[in-house]
């Protein structure tokens, strides 16, 4: 095997410089409020608030939507006098149906039941039926006319 001098060079070059670089690690004090990440952002974040975990379950953090406000705009889309056409519903967005069952997954679970009752239907079609029944549900518990 024939090894070019100029590559071992640029290595033994690199070795003589590595050399004369020293890092320090400075020892973690666990028993003081704020912590030294050694990175001024990282520091910032990690010390905003005492306590990381209540900040991660605080109310606050929960960026979630209610079921209905997700659906709002499909569900107007669905109502017969709305005009759309089929084929711009929602419900065709292959990433609306996702972020919609993983919504469901999270909050409702109940209607994955209905999803297991009707097989036969392409999953579009099990969306549509499941936020027919949310449409209906909200405005029957919000005493709107119901379809």
């Amino acid at each position: 095997a024939v090894v070019s001098t100029q590559s071992t060079g640029a290595v033994d070059k690199m070795k003589q410089q590595q050399k004369g670089v020293r890092r320090t690690v400075r020892p973690m004090d666990f028993t003081s409020e704020k912590y030294d990440l050694g990175n001024t952002t990282l520091n910032d974040l990690w010390n905003i608030c005492p306590d990381n975990l209540a900040a991660c379950q605080d109310s606050n953090r929960n960026f979630t939507p209610e079921t209905y406000k997700f659906f709002e705009e499909c569900i107007e889309q669905l109502e017969p006098d709305s005009g759309v056409e089929k084929q711009y519903y929602l419900t065709n967005d292959t990433a609306f149906v996702w972020r919609s069952l993983r919504l469901l997954a999270q909050q409702s679970i109940p209607y994955f039941q209905h999803i297991q009752n009707t097989k036969n239907l392409t999953l579009t079609d099990n969306l549509q039926n499941i936020v027919t029944i949310i449409g209906k549900e909200y405005k029957k518990d919000n005493g709107m006319e119901c379809n």
